[in-house]
């Protein structure tokens, strides 16, 4: 269900760039011109800046609605739900990639492992530094050759604006402090399917107890409960970028009962499916 984002390359893209140093793509430019959607697992630490037009990002209970000079900040390890809007003239942003080691360097003295927390996808925007930052990067982009950027010194200064809150810091840190990556691997195409925490436990090769306690330290919640949220934040995309039937999507997504779905959406969105699907709401602000 979900793509492993390694490549930078979506269905979708009118055109994009990346760059990279010893075979490491650590930053890609992205121009879109028609609507989009994806399902991605983004397996290292990613900022995304939206340059032009307008996206939302599907966060299990919550959407995300981003605009031009907003920066996504996406933890390691997480699964989530992309759709590019109609736009007017054209979609285009930048994302950063930074290695698991630069995060630790980087953030290990600025965050508070055992009280901070923040949600798996925060947005930043309104700081004038992000958009030097954006100016910079879409000016060498832009450039033919050599865009003259250094790796290592624009992911520095991207950490260095991250590492102002303390709970983000933290929630990147935990991220890459405590990895699941076979775990989260094989979630990302079996999700519908899962039904029991031995399961979970058995695709990260660990103890039942273990994997409740790195949930519990990464997504301040249970790996049920966890799945149980990424099905529903999977239902909400599907119902508004597709035309399947309600009951395809419950299925799909693994609900076995309809009553039970349209009883859980609701609780979650506070709407019905259907009404979801056609209406826009607070529900999609920022």
């Amino acid at each position: 269900m979900y793509t492993l984002f390694d490549s930078h390359a979506l269905k979708g893209q009118h055109a994009v760039k990346t760059w990279q140093q010893n075979g490491y793509r650590w930053a890609s430019y992205s121009l879109y011109r028609e609507p989009a959607s994806h399902e991605l697992y983004i397996p290292h630490t990613l900022l995304n800046l939206v340059i032009q037009g307008h996206k939302r990002m599907y966060d299990g209970r919550q959407v995300h609605q981003l605009e031009a000079g907003d920066v996504l900040v996406i933890p390691a390890g997480t699964l989530l739900c992309s759709e590019i809007l109609r736009p007017a003239q054209q979609y285009r942003s930048i994302n950063l990639v930074i290695p698991d080691e630069m995060v630790m360097s980087a953030l290990a003295g600025r965050a508070r492992l055992q009280d901070a927390y923040s949600k798996e996808l925060t947005v930043q925007s309104g700081d004038r530094r992000w958009r030097q930052l954006a100016t910079t990067l879409l000016q060498g982009f832009t450039e033919e050759g050599n865009p003259g950027l250094a790796c290592e010194n624009i992911l520095s200064q991207a950490l260095h604006l991250v590492s102002s809150n303390g709970a983000l810091s933290s929630m990147l840190l935990k991220a890459v402090k405590y990895p699941l990556p076979d775990m989260m691997d094989q979630l990302r195409t079996r999700l519908p399917e899962v039904r029991f925490l031995e399961e979970i436990a058995q695709m990260g090769h660990m103890s039942t107890a273990t994997v409740k306690r790195r949930f519990r330290e990464i997504y301040h919640c249970s790996p049920m409960q966890w799945i149980w949220e990424k099905r529903l934040q999977m239902a909400g995309f599907l119902l508004r970028t597709t035309e399947q039937s309600i009951p395809e999507i419950a299925y799909s997504t693994g609900f076995e009962d309809i009553t039970h779905f349209y009883r859980q959406f609701r609780r979650c969105f506070q709407v019905t499916p259907l009404q979801w699907r056609h209406i826009e709401t607070d529900l999609f602000s920022k």
